[in-house]
């Protein structure tokens, strides 16, 4: 099959710079479409080119790739790379994505909840509803699930957020699901030390 007039134009603008055109290009050859063969490597190889001059399609087309393995190999930490530049660019989902990736520790990278909430919030103030949630469900205390705590965490794990001393008390010592656990298996998981005895105390939110 012979490529389209229309893909023919569009490899035309694409030899002349056009970074939409090297995205449109790639989505065509993902999909086997107006006339050219389907072939995720060079679509990769064409999306690759148009993200790095900014083209955010292109940049989400790619994470898509990366986190599929499909045309190139699976890598998370790369698709978040893309993630993060269309995020950069002003693109709401992406932000919200990134933001979700960084506030979980998940999709190949580190947990940091100041970057995560960061992009969350960037995400917020373009009507992302979905990064409204989370960050309600990042400010619930887990004890009663009182919404919007943001002043104590445990500063063992850094990873659970309470109202108050008492609420922290309770999840601690929970009859069925006690803190004291988790806290721990995290720790051990980070390489970190300390006594699963002793006690965690509040901090300040702002430092995590």
């Amino acid at each position: 099959m012979a490529p389209s007039e229309r893909a023919k134009q569009m490899r035309r603008d694409a030899e002349g710079g056009s970074a939409a055109a090297q995205a449109s290009l790639g989505i065509w050859h993902l999909q086997g479409a107006e006339g050219l063969e389907q072939d995720h490597e060079k679509a990769v190889a064409m999306f690759r080119t148009a993200a790095y001059l900014g083209d955010v399609v292109a940049q989400l087309c790619l994470t898509d790739s990366y986190r599929r393995g499909r045309g190139v190999e699976q890598n998370d930490a790369l698709a978040v790379e893309f993630w993060r530049k269309a995020a950069d660019q002003g693109h709401m989902v992406a932000q919200f994505l990134v933001g979700k990736a960084y506030t979980r520790g998940a999709v190949g990278v580190k947990k940091d909840l100041p970057l995560g909430k960061r992009y969350l919030e960037l995400s917020v103030a373009q009507g992302g509803e979905e990064a409204v949630e989370l960050l309600k469900e990042l400010r619930k205390c887990v004890a009663c699930c009182k919404l919007d705590v943001h002043h104590m965490v445990c500063t063992r794990c850094h990873n659970r957020r309470y109202c108050d001393k008492t609420c922290l008390l309770r999840h601690w010592n929970h009859p069925t699901d006690p803190h004291t656990l988790s806290c721990v298996k995290r720790r051990e998981a980070a390489g970190a030390g300390g006594s699963s005895s002793e006690l965690a105390g509040p901090s300040p939110d702002s430092n995590n």
